[in-house]
């Protein structure tokens, strides 16, 4: 009787060990594999980095500059305005127009392709309010957030007409308002929040949802996904069934400024370098 009671214990407990082996295989298995770093280069002080279709990076400095770089960190060519105010936020997604926004004079620009001013312009704080973010719509309008009254804006650059002025539903963020990136991505504006959260809101400037992600620095679009980096992992988020899957890991991410998936490359864009993973 007692040989027969030790080896049912032994077979428990051999089941037991198989299962926590399993577990801990599937948690390891889910967390992803680590990335390989491919190269990487050397950048002046970073503020707000982007890519095109073509997989060229546009990286802002705190020296007021618009520097390009192609996919292989080769330098191609940068602008410098005639201040040293720092860029603020760079978008690149229009076909013929590249934006930069300047917070510190609440003014912005327009360069061509080749970096070459088109137009600039301070806002109008009659219209803009205190304007922390801004996004240049497909529709050439532009998209900013007002910190003076918490409301999203829709301006006609044209003739600085306000299109649309919508309050920010204080149950998202209570008073703690402090974007980090404002983007456009066919026909939803992306608001990515202090608190890490991401507010998605239509092309009325209403808002819709709250995605089920918290982002450790600015996210980028790649083919209806989000990409983002949380604790360490390189996450895609799919903007159209909500699932989510992780690309693998990164070794650091201490200071990270932004990632951007781009020509089956991985960017993460800190202060001072860029790291192309694979």
């Amino acid at each position: 009787m007692t040989m027969r009671y030790s080896s049912r214990n032994l077979r428990i407990r051999s089941y037991c060990i198989i299962f926590i082996l399993f577990l801990f295989h599937l948690h390891s298995a889910t967390k992803g594999q680590e990335l390989t770093l491919v190269h990487e280069w050397e950048t002046a002080e970073t503020i707000d980095a982007t890519s095109d279709l073509s997989g060229n990076i546009y990286l802002t400095d705190n020296n007021g500059a618009i520097t390009k770089f192609d996919q292989n960190g080769i330098y191609q060519i940068s602008y410098s305005g005639s201040g040293m105010t720092p860029v603020s936020s760079i978008d690149v997604s229009h076909i013929t127009k590249i934006f930069g926004f300047y917070q510190e004079s609440q003014s912005y620009i327009l360069l061509d392709r080749f970096l070459n001013p088109l137009t600039a312009s301070e806002l109008n704080p009659a219209t803009s309010g205190f304007v922390t973010a801004a996004a240049y719509g497909a529709d050439n309008n532009l998209w900013i957030f007002d910190q003076s009254n918490l409301s999203i804006k829709r301006i006609n650059l044209l003739n600085d007409v306000l299109i649309t002025s919508n309050a920010v539903p204080l149950l998202l963020g209570g008073d703690e308002w402090d974007l980090i990136q404002m983007e456009e991505y066919q026909n939803r504006l992306y608001l990515l929040n202090m608190d890490k959260k991401v507010y998605v809101f239509d092309n009325l400037g209403n808002y819709i949802r709250e995605l089920e992600i918290r982002s450790d620095c600015k996210f980028s679009f790649q083919e209806g996904k989000l990409m983002y980096v949380r604790d360490g992992e390189v996450m895609s988020y799919d903007l159209y069934d909500n699932t989510q899957s992780a690309l693998g890991r990164i070794n650091n991410s201490k200071g990270l400024i932004k990632v951007i998936s781009n020509n089956n490359f991985i960017y993460l864009v800190h202060r001072n370098k860029i790291s192309a993973y694979q």
